[in-house]
């Protein structure tokens, strides 16, 4: 061989081990572009067998995320101080951007599981526009709905007539999403026929990849309020729900299947056909999960109230597979001081959603700042007093039978379950209150209605919610003596006496005496209350709204000099001798 063929033979080896060395550099950083699992992260080597006819020609690798449950949390306020407002979605927004521009991923996906309006005050006063005009700005793919979603008029604040979320003004913000609203199996009760406000299901196309994202809910309605839910119904039959989603799958060829659901995540993944479905996006229980079910199918679900959200990586495969990768539940609230806004944070957050964040802070802040009194003794909701009863439910109780005073009402009925704040008196021994405490105490937005019942009626009632608090185990207006006939876990409950507090006792077995009552419209809608059946005094739609009426109460007593509220930690039942 030639001295020159030696030199162009040295000269392509070289080239030949250059280019080795550029691409073996290259795959290295490829594989490692997503972070090592640690201990709350799987990554797993079960693939889904793609149907679409046409196969990726190149590995594309879909960053996914999950929300849900997220209750109104655009920023959390309780702390009371500005410097410690906690702005979650713009925290969280920040991150799921940060992954559209970093180059790692060919896309992303973001979803939510439902319960995403009603349950705090920065919602509420805004009836739902903060968190509406936040997610469009955030570009969220798909929604589906939770019980909650329906406390206001869903139609008009959680879905609209093109199945997407509705408009939204707010300040200077002012849109009309197209994200799709997902629940299959919603339908109308007078034609049983599917919703026109929601849809089936949603082809989503990220970087070529089409993915199906198809909605369900569980039967939450006995949870809803009648007038809310009248209209609607829910066919949860797991087995017609699967034959749905072969049908979609059979129309549709999708690459990948995704079923967003607003029940347990790891539940609703066991109960599916793992050659339908990739991965089970959840929600409901407030627990952060990723993982991998029995039958092969992954979940994936979010904490609730934005704590955090949940990751997956779905890499689409050149041979037409699917893999799911590094599934994790990631919390943003093992530093909180992260998600407070100064200049050591300014880079922690999306703009776009931070300035919304403010723009629903301005919007309330008003109502938010108006003086109503001061308490001397904490408000609390656990640390029962005696049964059920707590500070907080004779708090919240008390001025229900305050409101309804001059209307005779002599007895007042509320869950504990729906007092949404604790007032904490500090060593000053004062707690100021204002608007903004009684709208965190009533983030659920019951209906004050008033019933009339017999003394034999009103036993029956105080029986049952005693045993089951969700029936009205917080009370005010009299006191009772009772026997417990069964056990200390299942209790039965007999009322021996009943004395309201002029004095009058009250007749057990009397079915002739009308004796006004007041309820949440939720105690009262109840499967199994002794008010099914009964007509209040006004329909529910004519009813106040607890909020609005505890703040009349205490607007009145401040108006005429009463600035210290009392408080109430006196039981209501005890154990008859």
């Amino acid at each position: 061989m030639s001295k020159a063929n030696n030199t162009k033979a040295i000269i392509f080896t070289v080239a030949l081990l250059s280019f080795m060395v550029v691409l073996i550099a290259s795959t290295i950083v490829y594989v490692y572009k997503d972070p090592i699992p640690t201990e709350t992260e799987t990554s797993t080597e079960q693939t889904f067998e793609s149907s679409s006819e046409t196969k990726t020609l190149t590995e594309k690798r879909i960053s996914v995320y999950e929300t849900s449950d997220i209750h109104g949390k655009l920023v959390d306020i309780s702390s009371g101080d500005k410097s410690t407002y906690q702005y979650r979605l713009a925290y969280m927004a920040k991150i799921f951007n940060d992954a559209r521009t970093s180059g790692d991923y060919a896309d992303v996906l973001l979803v939510d599981g439902g319960d995403i309006y009603q349950g705090d005050v920065v919602s509420n006063l805004t009836q739902g526009a903060a968190l509406r005009a936040a997610m469009d700005s955030m570009g969220y793919d798909a929604v589906t709905l939770g019980s909650h979603d329906f406390d206001w008029d869903a139609s008009k604040y959680a879905m609209d007539g093109t199945a997407t979320v509705p408009s939204y003004e707010l300040g200077e913000y002012n849109g009309n999403p197209s994200i799709p609203v997902l629940a299959s199996n919603l339908y109308n009760t007078t034609n049983q026929r599917r919703t026109l406000t929601t849809k089936d299901y949603v082809i989503v196309e990220k970087a070529g990849c089409r993915i199906a994202l198809i909605g369900y809910i569980p039967n939450y309605a006995s949870e809803i309020a009648g007038s809310k839910f009248e209209m609607y119904e829910i066919h949860d039959d797991l087995a017609e729900f699967s034959k749905r989603v072969k049908e979609i799958n059979a129309a549709e060829h999708p690459d990948a299947t995704i079923v967003v659901a607003h029940c347990a995540a790891d539940e609703m993944a066991n109960a599916l056909d793992p050659n339908d479905v990739l991965l089970v996006m959840g929600g409901r229980t407030h627990k952060g999960m990723t993982g991998t079910a029995d039958n092969g199918i992954y979940y994936m679900q979010a904490e609730s109230e934005a704590q955090g959200y949940a990751h997956a990586t779905l890499v689409f495969k050149t041979d037409g597979t699917v893999k799911v990768d590094y599934l994790t539940y990631i919390s943003i609230m093992e530093s909180p001081e992260d998600l407070y806004e100064n200049s050591a944070n300014a880079e922690n957050f999306d703009q776009n959603v931070l300035a919304i964040s403010h723009a629903a802070l301005d919007k309330i802040s008003d109502t938010l700042n108006e003086a109503l009194g001061y308490i001397e003794t904490s408000v609390e909701r656990e640390g029962h007093i005696s049964g059920p009863t707590t500070t907080a439910g004779n708090f919240i109780t008390g001025l229900m039978l305050e409101y309804y005073k001059s209307s005779g009402v002599v007895a007042a009925f509320h869950s504990g379950g729906g007092i949404g704040k604790d007032l904490v008196v500090a060593e000053s021994g004062m707690y100021q209150l204002s608007a903004a405490d009684i709208y965190a105490m009533t983030n659920l937005n019951y209906s004050l209605m008033v019933y009339e019942l017999t003394g034999q009626e009103l036993a029956q009632q105080i029986a049952k919610a005693y045993a089951n608090v969700e029936y009205g185990g917080q009370m005010s207006g009299f006191t009772f003596e009772y026997r417990n006939n069964g056990t200390d876990t299942e209790p039965v409950y007999e009322i021996v006496s009943i004395t309201l507090s002029d004095g009058t006792k009250v007749d057990l077995a009397d079915q002739t005496t009308k004796y006004k009552v007041v309820i949440t419209n939720y105690c009262a809608g109840l499967e199994g209350s002794i008010f099914s059946g009964k007509k209040p005094l006004k329909a529910e739609s004519e009813a106040p709204v607890d909020s609005d009426a505890f703040i009349s109460v205490l607007r009145k007593k401040v108006k005429n000099g009463e600035v210290h509220i009392a408080t109430d930690n006196t039981p209501r039942g005890t154990k008859a001798v």
